[in-house]
């Protein structure tokens, strides 16, 4: 149980939104007021090969709601939760506060929601083309927090960007510290926030992030949990106590329903006893869309953690996952994906800094079936 578990009570928030029929007005004091339900559902079902420890069967992966709302001029705020089938609990997403300045184009958040780092970690989960995230996206990424941003865009929406100060511990509800985690992102791309499939779009992206870290749980290492063939290899963490620099870039293309997308995103730990160290990731999509019904693509997805086993120097684990997807209304998508490990790998990233990732980490031979709503 930690500060992001609502328990029982959330079920309110949840019984709450799904009664809310779509967007409702009201007249409050401060002037109108709307709110908007929002919602995801995943769930599918997992074939899992002999050495990934878990069972063939039916699975959630996620079960997210939330409300977003608008008071009259004076700020915009997002209540969301999800369900944590690990605790059979109610998890908090995204509490903000919101207010625009300069136009609506510039807007100062308060809360707990995504840090500006890395453009997967920062993207919206039901527009992945895969059922998880990248391992540099879940080992790498602060992930969720709770602090402040100043966030906007510029150049006809060419240009956004958001810098803020975190508590650096994830969603807990007070910070372990006195640190804090100074983190931003800025990104171009030439056709703006619009696009169309005619369009060529290039976008560009720079993320960075900092922290004074005491005690925290965020060095990635390799770890066997049970005894296992060789080459099976899973990503734990550990604790660190230190300086913590996480920077990367990212590229992506897209012309006529095909896009390329690539990110690198590494992080120096500098440790209070003097050891150096580093982990580092890169993910390549690939993917192409038929009249945005159907599409299909691969991912190239490599990480090598900080610190190897029993002290051997660390050893990337590598995989390709190759997707089918198919949409057949405007908020549903069903998807197939199947993971190979490359180089020996046998099993990737099981979990991320935030928390906040719901499939399986990526198997060899691992066979993922997901239907997705989306509202």
């Amino acid at each position: 149980m930690n500060g992001r578990t609502l328990g029982w009570a959330g079920l309110a928030v949840l019984a709450a939104g799904l009664a809310v029929p779509g967007t409702t007005s009201a007249q409050s004091p401060t002037g109108s007021h709307e709110l908007r339900p929002s919602g995801l559902l995943r769930t599918g079902f997992e074939i899992e090969p002999a050495e990934a420890d878990r069972a063939n069967g039916f699975i959630l992966y996620d079960a997210r709601l939330a409300l977003t709302g608008v008071v009259g001029q004076l700020f915009d705020y997002r209540l969301g939760v999800e369900y944590d089938r690990d605790d059979a609990g109610i998890d908090l997403l995204d509490a903000i506060i919101s207010v625009p300045l300069s136009n609506d184009r510039v807007h100062i958040d308060l809360g707990g929601f995504r840090s500006p780092v890395s453009r997967e970690a920062t993207g919206d989960k039901a527009l992945l083309p895969f059922v998880e995230r990248s391992q540099l996206a879940l080992a790498l990424a602060p992930g969720r927090q709770l602090g402040l941003q100043l966030r906007g865009t510029s150049f006809d929406t060419r240009l956004s960007w958001a810098g803020g100060l975190f508590n650096g511990n994830g969603l807990r509800l007070e910070n372990d510290d006195k640190a804090f985690l100074v983190a931003g992102r800025a990104a171009y791309n030439n056709v703006g926030e619009i696009e169309f499939s005619e369009d060529f779009v290039v976008e560009a992206g720079l993320s960075a992030a900092w922290s004074q870290d005491s005690a925290l749980v965020v060095l990635p290492v390799e770890d066997v949990t049970a005894p296992a063939p060789e080459g099976r290899r899973l990503v734990a963490f550990e604790e660190f106590e230190g300086d913590r620099l996480t920077w990367g870039g990212d590229l992506r293309l897209a012309y006529q329903g095909w896009t390329l997308a690539g990110e690198y995103l590494r992080t120096d730990y500098d440790s209070e006893t003097g050891e150096n160290l580093h982990a580092s990731g890169a993910a390549v999509d690939l993917r192409y869309a038929l009249w945005g019904l159907f599409d299909v693509g691969g991912r190239y997805d490599t990480f090598t953690p900080a610190v190897g086993l029993n002290l051997e120097p660390p050893r990337a684990s590598r995989f390709l996952a190759l997707g089918v997807g198919m949409a057949p209304g405007l908020f549903a998508r069903l998807s197939l994906q199947y993971a190979i490990g490359l180089d020996g790998t046998t099993r990737g990233v099981g979990q991320a800094l935030d928390g906040t990732n719901t499939a399986p980490p990526l198997t060899d031979g691992q066979f993922l079936l997901y239907l997705q709503l989306a509202f």
